[in-house]
């Protein structure tokens, strides 16, 4: 999965995305399930704020 690391001062950020299919996962069942209101394919967004990593 593709990531952004970006550096602050101490703080290095990194940042990325990657899809899941969250039926396989059984996130959203019963009601949830019905792909019409949710598309099984979802984007998971993430962002981590990182101290003690070397500059880069």
């Amino acid at each position: 999965m593709p990531v952004t690391l970006k550096q602050n001062g101490a703080t290095t950020t990194a940042e990325g995305q990657f899809p899941i299919k969250r039926l396989t996962f059984k996130i959203g069942e019963n009601e949830w399930a019905d792909t019409s209101m949710v598309a099984d394919e979802v984007q998971v967004k993430f962002k981590l704020a990182l101290t003690g990593i070397p500059k880069i």
